[in-house]
C-alpha cells in the first residue's frame, strides 16, 4: 500500500485529436463538436476548422457551426459558446471514445467495437443524409467523405455528380475517390444521363490532374464515353504516356495533326 506521503498521480488529460482524422472519420453534430472541446478532445483551432468544414457540409442549415466558426479560435466566448451547445447528457462523449480508438487503432482493440461506431458515426448519418445537405450544390462541392457518396448513389441522389466532383476535388486520396467516380459513370451509361456523364468525366479529370493517376475500371468506362470530353485532355496532359491505352492516344494524335494542319493552313 502507499504511504501517506504518496500521492496519486491524476490522470492523464486527454491527447486532442487532429481535424484532419476527424473530419473524415465521422459527420459530427453541434453538441458532439461542443462536448469535444470542452472536453480537450479538440484544439481551440480544431474546434472552429471543423465547424467550418461541418458548415460547408450542411450549408444555410448549418448556424450553429456558423456561429462556432465565426468566434475563431482565441475567443473568449469559445467556451461559453459550446457550453451552451453542448447536450445535456454524457452522449456526446461516445462519438470521443470511438474517435480515440479508431485513432490509436491500438492491436488489443475490439474490430467489432470500431466497426460499430463507424457505422453509427459515419455509415449510418451518411445513409440518412444528415452529413451533407443533399439540396444545395455549393455545399455538395465540399463533399470529403467517400461514404457519403456511396450512399448517395444507393439512394438515387439527384445531385451525386455534383458531389463526386465535390469528392475528387477535395479528398487527399485517389484510391478513395476512383471507385466512386466509376460507380458514377458507369450509372450514368447505364441510365443514359449526358449530365451525370459529364459530372464524372469532370470528376476523373480532376482527379487526373490533382492526383496524375487513373485505374483501369475508369479508363474502361471512359472508352464508352463520347471523345473529346475533358477527361480525355486530362488524362493527356497530366498522365506518364506510358499510362494511356492506345485508344486515347491514338484520338489525342489525331486530334494534335487536326490541330497542326489547321494551324499551318490559317497561317
Amino acid at each position: 500500500m502507499p504511504s501517506p506521503d504518496e500521492t496519486t498521480a491524476p490522470p492523464a488529460p486527454p491527447r486532442p485529436l487532429p481535424a484532419e482524422f476527424v473530419r473524415y472519420a465521422v459527420a459530427l453534430e453541434v453538441p458532439e463538436l461542443a462536448w469535444g472541446h470542452l472536453n480537450g478532445r479538440l484544439t481551440a483551432e480544431d474546434t472552429v476548422e471543423l465547424a467550418f468544414l461541418r458548415r460547408c457540409d450542411l450549408g444555410p442549415p448549418a448556424e450553429d457551426f456558423a456561429r462556432i466558426h465565426a468566434l475563431g479560435p482565441d475567443a473568449p466566448e469559445l467556451a461559453a459558446v459550446c457550453r451552451e451547445l453542448v447536450g445535456r447528457d454524457d452522449r456526446d462523449r461516445r462519438i470521443w471514445d470511438h474517435l480515440a480508438l479508431a485513432h490509436q487503432a491500438p492491436d488489443d482493440a475490439d474490430p467489432r467495437q470500431l466497426a460499430a461506431g463507424r457505422q453509427e458515426f459515419l455509415l449510418d448519418r451518411a445513409a440518412s443524409g444528415r452529413g451533407m445537405n443533399w439540396q444545395h450544390s455549393s455545399a455538395l462541392m465540399g463533399t470529403d467523405r467517400p461514404e457519403e457518396v456511396d450512399a448517395a448513389l444507393e439512394r438515387r441522389e439527384e445531385l451525386v455528380g455534383v458531389a463526386i466532383i465535390g469528392l475528387a476535388l477535395t479528398h487527399p486520396d485517389a484510391k478513395a475517390i476512383l471507385p466512386r467516380v466509376a460507380q458514377v459513370m458507369e450509372t450514368a451509361l447505364e441510365t443514359g444521363d449526358r449530365e451525370l456523364l459529364r459530372q464524372s468525366t469532370v470528376a476523373l479529370a480532376h482527379t487526373a490532374r490533382l492526383h496524375g493517376t487513373v485505374d483501369g475500371r475508369c479508363l474502361e468506362l471512359l472508352r464508352h464515353c463520347p471523345r473529346g470530353n475533358v477527361a480525355d485532355d486530362d488524362l493527356a496532359t497530366f498522365l506518364p504516356r506510358r499510362q494511356l491505352p492506345w485508344w486515347l492516344r491514338r484520338h489525342h494524335l489525331r486530334h494534335r495533326l487536326r490541330w497542326l494542319l489547321w494551324e499551318k493552313w490559317v497561317s
